[in-house]
């Protein structure tokens, strides 16, 4: 029994966490198209030192890109808490 919700709960927490990534609103997905066809324009014009700068915003456009992956994470476990607390008053109705 253990092992099965815990299976479960595991589950639900991934598809939870899917579900919000895969549903990002609009605009984000707008701003990260727009962004990079700016930089793939900046990367055909720009001077060897000049590139160096823009690896610099890139790798820090990896550290915004992991934060949106950990909100959507926290999203996903705070719905799999939500269900959690509220397992037993659902089925004591």
């Amino acid at each position: 029994m253990v092992k099965t919700m815990y299976e479960a709960t595991a589950e639900f927490i991934t598809e939870r966490v899917n579900y919000h990534g895969a549903h990002e609103p609009g605009i984000i997905g707008d701003a990260v198209t727009k962004m990079c066809d700016s930089v793939n324009q900046l990367r055909e014009t720009l001077t060897e030192e000049q590139i160096l700068t823009l690896r610099a915003v890139e790798n820090h456009y990896a550290d915004v890109d992991g934060e949106t992956m950990r909100y959507y994470f926290k999203a996903g476990f705070d719905d799999a808490i939500q269900f959690l607390m509220d397992w037993g008053k659902r089925h004591d109705q």
